[in-house]
């Protein structure tokens, strides 16, 4: 369950919006903003040193190269928006210095419906194909972040920590790189240290800074997730995939995947197999679902059933 870089294609466009059916998505970065709204269900995101809880009609918000993990008890419904600053920045110049103070925002409150139904219209124009929806859409991603800009605290950072930020993200990167080629194998802080040519003691700072959690815990989650995916995908021996994923023995390995799913490897394997993990069951082995545009349109009959392509006209500027 490492942090992971999350490279997000938008294709022509500079934003990406899915529903994702999720019990748990592992630490991970990306160069986008990211919107959350949480359809049904409820979960828990971990960033930094901060634990928040979400509902139904919660919304939060990630910035760019925050590390973030995502974690339910049962399959949560999300609607999701990642769109990169890019999108704004010829017009609204002041988006590559923006961050957000991460709160929840109840979208259930009168005054705050319009975030949940603008997200919906956004969805409803990209999975239906409506003539001109692309321009309808890119109206509808500013007007949506007016209405977030209005509500959101957030901060304009100084050009300077502006580009400290970005170089924090661009270290970041090679790091989780770094570790994604060789957690198989015996992995050390020093090694990155010495791979980054910095102090061991910088590091270990950056690290806790950087992604919320010393290394060693980092590590055994990216660990565990991989030899989760081989015990539940293959028939491969517990000593096999305890090797493979970099462990050193089988009484660490024991011990960490305890740690991380309340249950020994073995156990895991059998309770999967006798069906009695039900909420693994209803979510891919990945543990996240990103739902067909069938699917999606689906969902949004059952949440957007009575405004399809049609915003009221008090969601307008100003509102």
């Amino acid at each position: 369950m490492a942090t992971e870089y999350e490279i997000i294609s938008h294709g022509l466009t500079s934003y990406k919006i899915f529903f994702n059916n999720l019990l748990y998505r592992a630490p991970h970065v990306h160069k986008d903003y990211e919107i959350c709204l949480v359809l049904s269900g409820g979960m828990k995101i971990n960033y930094r040193d901060t634990s928040l809880s979400l509902s139904a009609d919660d919304l939060f918000i990630v910035n760019p190269f925050q590390s973030h993990e995502f974690i339910a008890q049962q399959p949560t419904l999300l609607l999701i928006l990642q769109i990169s600053a890019s999108f704004f920045s010829t017009y609204f110049p002041q988006i590559d210095n923006l961050e957000f103070v991460q709160d929840k925002l109840p979208v259930s409150q009168d005054q705050n419906r319009i975030l949940r139904d603008l997200l919906l219209d956004i969805a409803d124009l990209h999975f239906r194909h409506p003539p001109f929806h692309e321009l309808k859409a890119i109206a509808q991603i500013n007007l949506l972040f007016y209405h977030i800009l209005s509500r959101f605290p957030h901060t304009i950072m100084p050009e300077k920590e502006k580009n400290r930020s970005q170089n924090k993200a661009n270290q970041m990167r090679r790091i989780m790189n770094y570790i994604d080629l060789n957690y198989s194998q015996k992995l050390l802080l020093s090694d990155i240290a010495r791979e980054e040519s910095l102090t061991l003691s910088y590091l270990s700072h950056f690290f806790h800074d950087a992604f919320g959690m010393p290394f060693q815990t980092y590590l055994l989650k990216m660990r565990c997730e991989k030899a989760r995916k081989l015990l539940l995908c293959t028939d491969l021996s517990l000593l096999d995939i305890c090797i493979s994923c970099g462990f050193s023995d089988m009484k660490y390995f024991n011990r960490g995947f305890h740690e991380q799913y309340g249950h020994t490897p073995r156990e895991y394997r059998i309770l999967f197999e006798e069906e009695q993990l039900p909420s693994q069951q209803e979510a891919l082995l990945t543990t996240q679902d990103i739902l067909s545009r069938n699917a999606s349109l689906a969902i949004l009959s059952r949440y957007y059933p009575d405004k399809r392509g049609q915003v009221p006209a008090a969601y307008s500027f100003g509102a």
